[in-house]
């Protein structure tokens, strides 16, 4: 779902896996620390890693005793699996990746929301007509881009559906590793799909004229339920409580400060990863773009709910990807929230 993203060489890739662990400032860094590895769900580092990137940047990770290393999955399906297998202790995933790896039998539970509602969209060239309304005639035939993750796989039915199309009336092209404004600008493709936080930067930084069209999936059918969402192993949380808590805590306290200084939290995200691909401009508006979807009605970070995730489960019920809805605490707990 990353718009704009740039295809990083094979050695960039491992020098970020290898040498993603960056220090904390200050003198606390002298005290024995508890050691975390946080998987991101994505193969490289973007902005929605700045509340980690600014844990570890000012301190709070130190402040609350840990030592928190950062790595990437080679894909965007194995961040579930390095939970699973012990590789990492606290990963990002989206709530569809929860919703599916459950059905699985994986022992995965979420411990905290990242964001609190669905800004997936479909995008198209600037002038080109995409409403609710012609949604049948604007996508009937057409070549649409996914990345093939989860979510976007998720997502899709539900707009075919409210279109009254199939799948075979429409031609999806997945390409993990593409990029979906490129070949939508390229005319590639017909239709793209990312979340706008993403795809909206990566159009103003492409400086084609005119405003991209964008049609948000919950005007068409998809779920408004929360995109990403930080999670364990049922044992890992079982067995190291207090580290799960002590994460969310630092995480929490730098969300909050990278909310109140956007334009500083992006520096320090370029700062930590100059190789990213990205540029500050990007980052910056990236960032901006994410934070109001970051706090509930109520303005709160994290807090989960029993309504979203039986409102996922039964969704994906519907569109066969999962067999059951369970009850919705098997999905979650909000009980390391600090």
């Amino acid at each position: 779902m990353r718009t704009g993203r740039l295809t990083l060489a094979a050695a960039a890739v491992a020098a970020l896996v290898g040498g993603s662990a960056m220090a904390a400032v200050g003198s606390a860094g002298a005290a024995a620390k508890t050691s975390i590895t946080f998987a991101y769900d994505f193969p490289g580092p973007d902005f929605e890693l700045v509340p980690v990137v600014v844990a570890q940047d000012r301190g709070y990770f130190a402040a609350n005793g840990l030592s928190v290393k950062v790595v990437f999955p080679p894909d965007t399906s194995t961040t579930t699996k390095m939970l699973t297998t012990g590789v990492a202790n606290i990963g990002f995933i989206t709530t569809t990746d929860m919703g599916v790896a459950v059905n699985a039998g994986a022992p995965v539970l979420s411990v905290a929301n990242y964001s609190m509602r669905n800004n997936w969209a479909l995008f198209a060239k600037p002038g080109t007509k995409l409403t609710p309304g012609n949604l049948t005639a604007a996508l009937k035939g057409k070549r649409i881009f996914s990345y093939g993750d989860t979510w976007t796989e998720s997502m899709l039915p539900f707009v075919l559906r409210y279109a009254h199309l199939t799948t075979n009336q429409v031609k999806i092209i997945s390409d993990p590793t593409g990029n979906d404004l490129t070949d939508l600008l390229a005319g590639k493709v017909d239709i793209s799909t990312s979340t706008t936080n993403y795809e909206i930067p990566g159009f103003v930084g492409s400086h084609v004229k005119g405003t991209e069209v964008t049609l948000l999936g919950t005007k068409v059918g998809a779920p408004d339920i929360p995109i990403w969402v930080y999670a364990v192993t049922r044992s890992y949380a079982a067995s190291n409580g207090p580290k799960v808590k002590a994460f969310l805590k630092a995480v929490k306290a730098a969300t909050i400060w990278a909310v109140a200084h956007p334009a500083a939290a992006a520096a320090e995200f370029d700062h930590a990863y100059p190789t990213s691909g990205y540029t500050n401009a990007y980052n910056a508006l990236g960032w901006k773009l994410t934070i109001p979807f970051l706090r509930d009605t109520k303005g709160q970070y994290f807090v989960q709910s029993n309504a979203q995730w039986t409102t996922l489960a039964k969704a994906l019920k519907s569109i066969k990807l999962i067999s059951s809805v369970p009850a919705p605490t098997t999905y979650y707990t909000n009980k390391f929230l600090p």
